[in-house]
């Protein structure tokens, strides 16, 4: 059906290009208005909502729609190519004609819920992962699954991930690739002191909880690498009652292969800083080693090492941040993007 009325959202770079995005859409003859991350949560006349921004910001805007239904378009801003979005800024005025005219599909991606202690509520579309909050250091916990106790596990962390999800971190930890139409979720261990502990892949009805956490350091819930909160007792996962619904201007099951086929050519040989790192860069498009430190939560010797890696490989490249021409950054090479 063809789109009438949108909400734009503002993330990363977006600047001054939402109000030439609100006239294009004007002379189309679409209606929009500009809101904030926190208002998507309670949009329900909109046709889409338009997230120009990074990966980070399309994350962001899922995490803030809750249990609402609402159909998400992705644009990049220039200079970004982004993993979720469907077209980027050069292909603006194209892709408006093709929402006037009704020429796109809609994908729904399953979500997960967690409740962190029993209390706070997060939503992930890639994954749920349980780590402790200082590096290099080990947490105990029980995977319970539908009731019943799997195991008990010493690593460096443990993940719940979708099949959207599997390509992403999950698939760095030694977990399959799943299909996004698969009605399964995957439980990953990360760096299990057992070889025996591998990911098990259930149904996405299934109740996963994470429980009787310890550890030398505190230890969080990180959703999709960019939301953290504590965790003292436990989690519980569960499929979310709403999907991420996007909206796409290609066709659905080559397009999700094409996309998983660029992680299945990621070198193998990587140490897990550095594919901890490079998942932050293609989240967040672009960020200096400070910002990785604040990101991942690594030693600041550890993130300089996986980007040294990173350099060496031809997978990220350091450029002169336009803004501030004394500080440098890091950006996915194109070759990787």
């Amino acid at each position: 059906m063809p789109i009438k009325y949108v909400a734009i959202v503002a993330g990363r770079d977006a600047g001054a290009r939402i109000d030439q995005l609100i006239k294009l859409l004007s002379s189309a003859g679409i209606k929009s208005l500009v809101v904030s991350f926190s208002d998507i949560s309670n949009l329900s006349d909109v046709d889409a909502v338009i997230v120009v921004g990074a990966d980070s910001d399309v994350l962001k805007a899922i995490h803030a729609m809750g249990s609402n239904v609402v159909s998400l378009l992705p644009i990049s801003p220039p200079g970004y190519s982004t993993f979720f979005a469907s077209i980027d800024w050069e292909g603006v005025k194209e892709s408006i004609k093709n929402l006037v005219s009704g020429r796109y599909v809609v994908h729904d991606y399953v979500r997960i819920r967690a409740l962190v202690d029993g209390s706070e509520v997060i939503y992930a579309l890639n994954e749920v992962a349980v780590f402790p909050a200082r590096s290099a250091t080990l947490v105990d916990y029980d995977l319970v699954i539908d009731g019943e106790l799997v195991w008990r596990d010493t690593a460096d962390g443990v993940l719940i991930a979708t099949p959207a999800g599997s390509t992403a971190y999950a698939f760095s930890a030694g977990g399959p690739i799943i299909m996004t139409t698969s009605k399964v979720l995957e439980v990953v261990p990360v760096n299990s002191v057992n070889p025996l502990r591998r990911a098990i892949v259930v149904h996405d009805n299934a109740v996963i909880t994470i429980t009787n956490i310890s550890s030398r350091s505190s230890v969080e819930v990180v959703a999709d690498g960019v939301r953290r909160v504590k965790v003292n007792e436990g989690v519980k996962v569960v499929k979310a009652e709403a999907p991420a619904r996007f909206i796409r201007f290609e066709g659905g099951l080559g397009d999700v292969i094409e996309r998983k086929a660029r992680v299945v050519t990621e070198p193998k040989n990587l140490p897990p800083s550095a594919k901890y790192v490079l998942k932050m860069l293609r989240i967040y498009g672009q960020a200096s080693p400070k910002e990785l430190v604040e990101l991942t939560g690594l030693p600041e010797r550890t993130v300089r090492y996986a980007l040294s890696v990173l350099l060496k490989k031809g997978l990220v490249k350091r450029v002169t941040d336009l803004r501030d021409s004394r500080r440098r950054i890091y950006k996915l090479s194109l070759i990787h993007i």
